[in-house]
């Protein structure tokens, strides 16, 4: 390798681990429940406690946030490790991965941030209600769920299968990985979600190790392990 090109290499190595401790963390401070899209009935509940945990909320969100942006360019990091077998999957997993990061940033905003700017408005609760219900509706909306979520699943899924193809890193890795994001991604807001955050953190923890490895001259790397 070049020099410009293990920089390159080497800075894409620090976006796995990176993304897995803004979303550990920033998932355990997001108050109870104030992950999920809002309807009427919810921001009823949520705002309350919104208002009361406005800083950690807006904090916890901006965590979220700038984690799963470091998710998209993750998967374009992942993708380094893939040669030959599994290479075209893993090249469009590294396309719909960021997608799917920036739409998660932009849901997060309008689930996390205008739930915190609207219960510290100071305006009446039903005008609060109506804006964060409206926010949280239409095609804008779901559009950019669906992108999310759905990039989110399709590109683990080509991700788990490149690698398990190209025979890059250890048989485990690859079903730690998709094992890793499907619990991460069900793990609700709280302290509780810590455990469920492990896997992942496990699993893009090795492959920054692995991605980093491959700048290192083959008669100075360690021995593989598994």
């Amino acid at each position: 390798m070049n020099s410009a090109l293990t920089t390159r290499t080497r800075i894409l190595a620090l976006f796995p681990p990176l993304a897995a401790v803004l979303l550990l963390v920033g998932e355990a401070l997001t108050p109870k429940g104030l992950d999920h899209p809002i309807s009427t009935a919810r921001a009823v509940k949520e705002l309350p406690i919104a208002l009361a945990h406005s800083d950690r909320l807006y904090f916890s969100n901006l965590l979220v946030i700038f984690g799963l942006g470091a998710l998209g360019v993750s998967f374009a990091a992942i993708a380094v490790l893939v040669r030959e077998r599994g290479a075209t999957l893993a090249t469009v997993a590294a396309v719909v991965g960021g997608l799917a990061g920036f739409c998660g940033g932009l849901a997060n905003v309008l689930v996390g941030y205008d739930l915190a700017a609207a219960a510290t408005a100071h305006t009446t609760p039903g005008a609060a209600e109506q804006v964060l219900v409206t926010a949280n509706r239409g095609w804008a909306f779901d559009v950019i769920f669906v992108g999310y979520l759905g990039g989110l699943v399709v590109a683990t899924v080509l991700t788990t299968v490149a690698l398990w193809r190209s025979r890059a890193v250890p048989r485990w890795l690859p079903i730690l990985f998709v094992l890793g994001v499907a619990l991460g991604a069900l793990a609700p807001a709280g302290i509780v979600s810590v455990p469920l955050q492990l896997p992942v953190t496990v699993a893009l923890s090795v492959l920054a190790i692995r991605i980093w490895r491959t700048t290192t001259p083959p008669h100075r790397q360690p021995p593989a392990s598994g």
